[in-house]
C-alpha cells in the first residue's frame, strides 16, 4: 500500500513539473507582416503570422508560426518596458539589397520588448 502511495505521489510531482516548465510559454499572439522580412536568414513573406515566446532566466525562444507550422526560432534578450505595448510593433535593420531583418519585436499587452539575436533557423533560406 505505502509503495502505490508513493508511486502515485512521484507521478503527481512529475506531472506538476512538466506543467510549470510550460507556463514559461506564452501564448501565441497574432503578428501581420507587411513586407518580406528576415529572421536569420529565415524569409518571411507578408501575411499573417502567430509569435510565441518562451522564456527562460535572461533569454527567450522567440518561435514563428503560418498556420500549424513552426517556420522561424530564434533567441531574443527581453528588456524590460516603460509600460504595456498598446499595438504589435517590429523594428527593422537594413542590410544592402536583403529583406529588412527583424531586429526587435514588441507585442501587445506585454510589459517587455524582445531584441532577437542570431539563433536556430527553420524554414527556407534568404535569397
Amino acid at each position: 500500500m505505502k509503495k502505490c502511495i508513493l508511486k502515485n505521489a512521484v507521478l503527481c510531482f512529475a506531472f506538476a513539473l512538466a506543467i510549470s516548465g510550460q507556463s514559461l510559454a506564452k501564448s501565441r499572439k497574432s503578428l501581420t507582416i507587411y513586407e518580406k522580412a528576415r529572421v536569420n536568414d529565415v524569409v518571411l513573406e507578408p501575411g499573417d503570422y502567430k509569435v510565441e515566446i518562451a522564456e527562460s532566466g535572461n533569454s527567450a525562444d522567440v518561435m514563428i508560426y503560418k498556420g500549424k507550422e513552426l517556420v522561424a526560432k530564434t533567441i531574443a534578450q527581453p528588456e524590460k518596458l516603460e509600460r504595456k505595448a498598446d499595438r504589435n510593433s517590429v523594428r527593422f535593420a537594413l542590410e544592402g539589397d536583403k529583406a529588412p531583418k527583424i531586429i526587435e519585436l514588441r507585442l501587445s499587452g506585454d510589459s517587455q520588448s524582445y531584441k532577437l539575436g542570431d539563433g536556430p533557423q527553420v524554414s527556407q533560406r534568404a535569397k
